[in-house]
């Protein structure tokens, strides 16, 4: 189902309708952890998220059938506008299920791209419950935003442009919430480098990827509110748990300080705008692997860049300056 074939056939199926993102070396974060250290810019990717992967990968392989009956998707922000954009570019209507507290700027994006949005209670059950309600009574074919065959390969097509912009990767750093991302990157950089480590990276307060690989299978975490509103699933996918327990090294945990520093480091010294979401994986590094990766290749993958700017301000008034540690 994973093998790198597979993977290799999806990328082919979406050449030339996604962007190859840039990867851009980073002075700043090369010279606090005395490693080389590069940045893999996804909010440069259509939508400004790596979510248009999944997209595609996900609607590509039942296309007829979603554009005779329409698709549907419970998304937080990302996977919502990636699925419209998707969806308008293949001709295939696209409803959206997204929480009453949703990012109003995710919200009215998906809008902009043509989904019509539907809205449940703060509730993740809910959420779900709704799209299989739609599914059931409208027929609509149901896109799941990380546990899908579709979506984790369309995932994988970051893996490949990690490894044809660095052949020589030793670290990659991944943020996960449900894991569609983690599996696709995980599973094709280490079938093509088994050397490579691959991490995943979470909120302290949305672990749900950490707790499950200690459990030994999919868990239900404990979850408070993050600012990384992004990585909010309290529970990864059956797929996606699979194949984290199969390649990834560790998911990492990172504190609402330590995210919220991130994304006014990136701003102040790389001059990125990325979202709390996007950014953890620039916590993770400073804060966990500093002694583990010096003199080594690290590509930390900047997932989007989907944030408001009176919340980025907010933030930016919030943060204090990242240290150099030990």
């Amino acid at each position: 189902m994973f093998d790198l074939k597979s993977f290799e056939a999806t990328r082919a199926e979406v050449h030339g309708r996604i962007r190859a993102t840039p990867l851009v070396y980073s002075d700043s974060l090369s010279a606090l952890t005395e490693s080389q250290v590069y940045l893999k810019v996804e909010s440069f990717q259509l939508t400004h998220s790596f979510k248009v992967r999944a997209a595609y990968g996900g609607l590509l392989p039942r296309l007829e059938e979603a554009r005779r009956r329409g698709a549907v998707t419970g998304s937080s922000g990302n996977f919502a506008q990636g699925l419209a954009y998707v969806g308008r570019e293949l001709g295939v209507p696209v409803t959206v299920v997204m929480l009453e507290r949703s990012a109003r700027v995710k919200v009215e994006a998906a809008r902009r791209l043509g989904a019509e949005i539907v809205f449940c209670p703060n509730d993740f059950a809910q959420r779900t419950a709704t799209v299989e309600r739609i599914h059931r009574e409208q027929g609509k074919v149901i896109v799941h935003s990380f546990d899908d065959e579709g979506t984790i390969r369309g995932n994988g097509t970051l893996g490949f442009e990690l490894l044809e912009q660095l052949p020589e990767l030793d670290v990659a750093l991944v943020p996960t919430s449900g894991g569609g991302l983690l599996a696709g990157v995980a599973a094709v950089v280490k079938q093509v480098r088994p050397q490579a480590r691959v991490y995943g990276v979470q909120p302290e307060f949305m672990p749900s990827m950490r707790v499950s690989l200690e459990k030994g299978e999919p868990t239900y975490a404990e979850t408070k509110p993050s600012v990384a509103d992004g990585l909010v699933a309290a529970c990864p996918g059956r797929l996606t748990f699979a194949l984290a327990k199969r390649y990834v090294e560790d998911v990492l945990l990172v504190s609402e300080e330590e995210i919220v520093q991130s994304v006014a480091h990136l701003l102040e010294h790389d001059k990125l705008v990325i979202e709390p979401s996007g950014a953890v994986g620039v916590a993770a590094l400073l804060r966990h692997l500093r002694p583990r990766v010096r003199g080594q290749k690290v590509v930390v993958v900047l997932t989007g860049g989907n944030v408001e700017p009176a919340r980025l301000v907010e933030l930016l008034g919030q943060a204090a300056p990242v240290g150099r540690g030990k």
